[in-house]
């Protein structure tokens, strides 16, 4: 009998992990969301046409149960131009611990968007700014 519940226990842990996806994605921690995000803006080049990643910090704001929001904010001084005594917010993202999707603080609307959008207002500036110089 004890050896049937056994058995049977034993079954049934088996049944659960065979039930769990393989490709399910573990819930992030702060450093592997940080990790996640800073690997995506160096992909995408997204601040490489004014500064390098080392002249930028990237501060924890929040930590809930669903997401991580990082600020990133401008480094001065040493190699890095500015003022010493400023550190402006360069942008604002967010990382969920589930997903692993990254989302982008819209300054103008506060919301958060997909992360493709930041791409999309940076690209539509640098084309801005492009035009502008060629008239």
């Amino acid at each position: 009998m004890k050896q049937m519940r056994l058995m049977s226990l034993l079954f049934l842990i088996i049944v659960f992990l065979l039930s769990i996806p393989a490709n399910a994605k573990s819930i992030l921690d702060e450093e592997h969301a940080l990790n996640i995000m800073v690997s995506q803006i160096q992909k995408d080049k997204l601040y490489d046409s004014w500064t390098s990643m080392d002249c930028l910090s990237f501060i924890t704001e929040e930590i809930t149960k669903k997401y991580f929001d990082f600020a990133i904010h401008e480094k001065h001084g040493g190699a890095c131009p500015g003022d010493p005594d400023t550190t402006p917010i360069v942008d604002r993202f967010r990382v969920n611990r589930s997903t692993h999707k990254i989302q982008w603080l819209e300054p103008a609307e506060g919301e958060y968007l997909p992360y493709s959008a930041v791409l999309k207002v940076k690209r539509e500036k640098k084309e801005l700014l492009h035009n502008h110089r060629g008239e």
